[in-house]
């Protein structure tokens, strides 16, 4: 009996032996795998052609950080001498309507080769094809519709409460909810500032801001013309798609943030506020949705191209995280290196000073 116990007893501390064993041979096996598919997932990022796309169109929205887009753009064409399409005074190409290449035919460049078309104005792929001559890489970007009306409404303090007779964000967000829409649709001001300004930038008509199916059409157009939305929410995610789109290194897109408002331009709505604004900006809001999933999509794309097998099963360190670790790290760098300190716009000198004294500089 006690040599029948002691057989049992061996064989299951044999057994345990075995699943110990084991168990650290699977430990082995994976850390192998995973320091392979990393080694594997950085060889092809290194691989990927950076030759560099040196003409292009981005289509410049209000307050959907395309102010730091721009800046990466125009950094990129004074360092390769490159052409931007610019009018004749000021920075915007086109405000109340549909962007015409016939705007620059006063001025003195009208003729030149262009490389780059990269400043606000409303969208009219047609015609600024003109200008470029050829069908070039094309993008944009959008942010949630509310957080951007809100930051464009602070932005333009104190013009936009003067123009609605707002006494604050919340005033606004009121007067919203008590008026017809049709009191409300028409006033933008300047004549292109107002409700649903991604919609209005990318060029739809205001009289179809309340036609979801119109609207639909009109994304589904915008989607045939732009090869990357990028998403401000997503910032770095976004930068590292365009850097894939042009075929950038990623040193290309290293930079500080622009027109970052002022700690006191900043308001809370209220959930109750934010759904009266969601109504009101319907037609932004279809879009944000709308190219937010193929945004999500494009990420996919990039994460199966660029991670091994492994990786995609676990979804640990995959491609876009990774390239969005060494951006964070090197926008950090650049910080330090760069910035001695953050002040309020108006005490800098005219040399730093950005356009809108709301903004830190």
């Amino acid at each position: 009996m006690e040599s029948r116990w002691l057989n049992l007893h061996g064989l299951a501390i044999l057994r345990h032996r075995c699943c110990f064993t084991w168990v650290i041979v699977a430990v082995i096996i994976g850390c192998f795998l995973t320091l392979l598919s990393r080694h594997v997932m950085f060889q092809q990022l290194e691989t990927l052609d950076y030759t560099g796309i040196r003409k292009f169109i981005f289509m410049k929205t209000h307050k959907c950080a395309s102010s730091t887009i721009a800046n990466i753009i125009f950094r990129f064409a004074l360092k390769n001498e490159l052409n931007i399409v610019l009018p004749a005074e000021g920075n915007i190409l086109s405000t109340a309507e549909l962007f015409d290449h016939k705007l620059l035919n006063s001025t003195k460049w009208r003729d030149l080769n262009f490389d780059i078309f990269a400043l606000h104005s409303r969208w009219n792929k047609k015609k600024v094809l003109v200008l470029l001559r050829e069908d070039v890489p094309t993008f944009t970007i959008v942010r949630e519709p509310v957080e951007a009306f809100e930051s464009l409404f602070h932005y333009m303090d104190p013009y936009m409460k003067e123009f609605y007779g707002a006494k604050d964000i919340h005033d606004m967000v009121r007067m919203i909810q008590n008026a017809s829409l049709s009191d409300l649709v028409q006033k933008r001001w300047l004549g292109y500032i107002g409700r649903n300004q991604i919609a209005f930038d990318l060029g739809l008509s205001p009289d179809i801001f309340d036609n979801q199916t119109a609207v639909t059409k009109e994304i589904e157009r915008l989607d045939r013309e732009f090869h990357l939305v990028m998403i401000a929410n997503r910032m770095d995610e976004s930068l590292i798609l365009l850097n894939q789109l042009l075929k950038w290194p990623l040193q290309n897109v290293v930079h500080l943030n622009l027109n970052r408002r002022k700690p006191e331009k900043y308001s809370k709505l209220s959930a109750a506020e934010k759904k009266v604004l969601e109504k009101w900006l319907a037609a932004d809001v279809q879009i944000f949705q709308y190219f937010s999933r193929r945004f999500d999509e494009k990420v996919a794309e990039f994460n199966w191209k660029y991670s091994t097998f492994t990786v995609r099963l676990s979804d640990v360190d995959s491609a876009i995280k990774r390239e969005t670790q060494l951006l964070e790290e090197a926008n950090r760098q650049l910080y330090d290196r760069c910035v001695i300190n953050e002040v309020d716009n108006e005490k800098l000198g005219d040399k730093y000073k950005a356009y809108n004294d709301n903004v830190m500089g």
